[in-house]
């Protein structure tokens, strides 16, 4: 078995994995990232499929300028000035008609063309800054309480169906209160940034990173344990395809969740409790629809949001930003859509109701040429997102030196792959904190 030594082993290479990997290789730290795939990226990864560049998870800058993936490269003193641009502003089909929205006050706008009476958009409005700007609301009701405690308007109900969906990746009913206002309030005001090729550039800039400061990176690398004497994380072994290594390392990063990083040390070497607290994060299940069609659906720039379909849908031809997503001639669009449960639904199902909103949204679909290009289902192992509420006190786990970054464990309010940098410079900083440079 070849034998290796370095301070930081990085498992997964995610862009939990390579944020990380990135930040502790430029402030000095020796750095090994293995990743079991071929490939960088994880769900941060774009690809060709059939002639058009689509995601393989994420699509944009989330929080646009300020958004914790740009400024970790901006940390790392690399060039952020990708060919890239703000994603149009969506319109809103209510009652029929496909309103535009204004610069600002946006929700204001939504809440007032759905309401039935000015009386109902003042009482809702006030609700609203109540836990806005004074207070916000507990978490232990969720989101769809605290509203229906306010309205029963269906339409603007579904207001916030949709964007809880579309922003947060779940149901309302399955949301807190607490964690939607939080989450709405770090999302306010942002304006997401779609890149020409994809996030692909993010995830080669960062491994440069990694490379440029003499740390290393091993695709084809699967982790098979992590070893720990006296409850201190000391290393790694790893296979590949014609070799294994025994990797010492002062410090251990997981990029592969929770749940898979106990089992690479062993259930054996934790406690009770964290072992239930483990146990019961639970993954965002999902559905992303791709269509493919030879003129764009609608006829604009931007996306639509259906509040009045069988599932709040956002519909976006990304294409209509950047021609070059398709080939010749081509668009694409994505829609994600969340189950009723994300513990018990029929992806079959699923399907039928997508094709029903489809047919209901765009008659003319099939005239444009529009066909499904793929369908894409992310459960267990591949989700939307590992756990929903993260949990960021399992970054540092009951062993010493042994850490875990990725969605799981995301800071509070920050979503997806932007929540994801932002816990690995919170990881970063912790080690660069504790475990000093060697001489």
């Amino acid at each position: 078995m070849e034998k290796k030594s370095c301070d930081v082993a990085v498992i997964g290479a995610g862009i939990g994995g390579l944020c990380v990997g990135a930040r502790l290789s430029h402030a000095g730290y020796k750095t090994i990232v293995m990743e079991r795939a071929p490939i960088l990226g994880g769900r941060f990864v774009w690809g060709d499929y059939k002639g058009y560049l689509l995601p393989v998870g994420a699509v944009t800058i989330y929080y646009g300028e300020r958004d914790p993936v740009l400024l970790t490269l901006k940390d790392l003193g690399m060039d952020t000035n990708f060919e890239a641009k703000p994603m149009p502003e969506p319109k809103w089909r209510i009652k029929g008609k496909d309103h535009e929205m204004p610069q600002k006050n946006v929700l204001w706008e939504l809440i007032s063309l759905a309401a039935d009476s000015k009386e109902e958009t003042d009482r809702v409005l006030t609700a609203l800054r109540s836990c806005f700007r004074w207070r916000e609301p507990s978490d232990f009701i969720t989101m769809s309480e605290w509203l229906l405690r306010i309205t029963e308007n269906r339409l603007i109900y579904n207001i916030f169906q949709a964007w809880c969906i579309q922003v947060v990746g779940m149901n309302l009913w399955e949301c807190t209160a607490g964690d939607f206002v939080r989450s709405f309030l770090n999302f306010a005001g942002t304006h997401m940034i779609l890149l020409k090729d994809g996030l692909n550039p993010i995830i080669d800039a960062l491994a440069q990173v990694i490379r440029d400061n003499k740390g290393e990176i091993m695709p084809v690398t699967e982790v098979r344990k992590i070893t720990v004497r006296n409850d201190v994380a000391e290393g790694v072994q790893a296979v590949g395809p014609d070799f294994e290594v025994d990797i010492e390392a002062r410090v251990v990063v997981s990029d592969v969740g929770p749940q898979a990083t106990v089992e690479l040390v062993g259930p054996e070497a934790f406690d009770r409790g964290y072992l239930k607290e483990v146990s019961e994060l639970g993954a965002l299940d999902g559905l992303w629809f791709v269509l493919s069609s030879d003129e764009p659906l609608y006829d604009w720039p931007g996306g639509l949001y259906t509040i009045e379909t069988r599932r709040g849908n956002a519909w976006v031809d990304y294409s209509m930003t950047w021609p070059e997503y398709s080939p010749p001639g081509k668009h694409w669009m994505g829609v994600y859509v969340e189950p009723e449960s994300r513990l018990f639904y029929d992806p079959r199902k699923e399907f039928e109701i997508f094709l029903a909103d489809l047919a209901d949204t765009f008659p003319d679909y099939k005239k444009r040429g529009a066909e499904i290009l793929m369908v894409r289902r992310y459960q267990k192992n591949w989700p939307c997102v590992r756990a929903w509420p993260s949990v960021d006190r399992h970054m540092k786990t009951p062993i010493r030196n042994l850490y875990n970054v990725g969605d799981a464990v995301n800071p509070p309010e920050w979503m997806a792959g932007s929540g994801v940098a932002e816990g690995a410079k919170i990881v970063a900083e912790d080690i660069k904190s504790r475990i000093k440079l060697e001489a």
